[in-house]
């Protein structure tokens, strides 16, 4: 009777502990900012860059700032937008710029931007959004979004860059303190957060 009982409890803890890991594998990565990308914005990865196009070498500021050139002579279409680039119903003056080596579209605005707990954050927004064929191998869609914040700004506990990446559908997959990763066009989630 005795290792009937104790069976049963292993085989209910070994249940508890995987449907546990399994609820919180399915939970949605969640980060301090509540960026959500609309269809329209998606829609421009790829496309051909609008007759008054420049070039540049970089998108963003201070220390959302990437490098898109992959050579000294190595430079990409930019552009300035009126797009709601966070999808919170506010139209922002955007910088643009398509990669077209790597196929990554960036955008950039400055502004306010609203935070996970609903209070507003203000400061710079740059999201990366892959394309098809992109030298990443990434999903076409898929991309990340990061943005510098300041200690206690967004509930952030301590000031620095706070980002998330996220799947072909929007859905976020890690969030957290992160770091650019200029090299390979990327967003390295350091320490996640949900």
């Amino acid at each position: 009777m005795l290792s009937n009982a104790l069976f049963t409890g292993a085989a209910t803890l070994i249940w508890l502990v995987s449907t546990t890991s399994c609820a919180s594998a399915q939970a949605a990565a969640s980060g301090p900012v509540n960026v959500k990308i609309p269809p329209a914005v998606a829609a421009k990865v790829g496309k051909p860059a609008p007759a008054n196009a420049t070039k540049k070498k970089s998108v963003g500021a201070g220390a959302t700032t990437v490098n898109t050139a992959n050579s000294a002579d190595d430079d990409d279409s930019f552009w300035v937008e009126q797009v709601d680039v966070d999808g919170d119903g506010t139209v922002e003056d955007t910088n643009v710029v398509w990669d077209d080596e790597d196929k990554v579209l960036y955008l950039y605005a400055d502004g306010d931007f609203t935070c996970a707990n609903g209070k507003t954050g203000s400061g710079g927004l740059l999201i990366a959004l892959f394309g098809e064929g992109n030298t990443g191998k990434k999903p076409a869609g898929s991309g990340w979004y990061v943005v510098s914040l300041d200690e206690g700004e967004c509930a952030a506990k301590a000031a620095g860059l706070y980002g998330c990446a996220f799947d072909a559908k929007g859905q976020a997959t890690a969030c957290g303190i992160a770091t650019l990763d200029e090299k390979h066009d990327d967003l390295v989630v350091v320490t996640a957060t949900n």
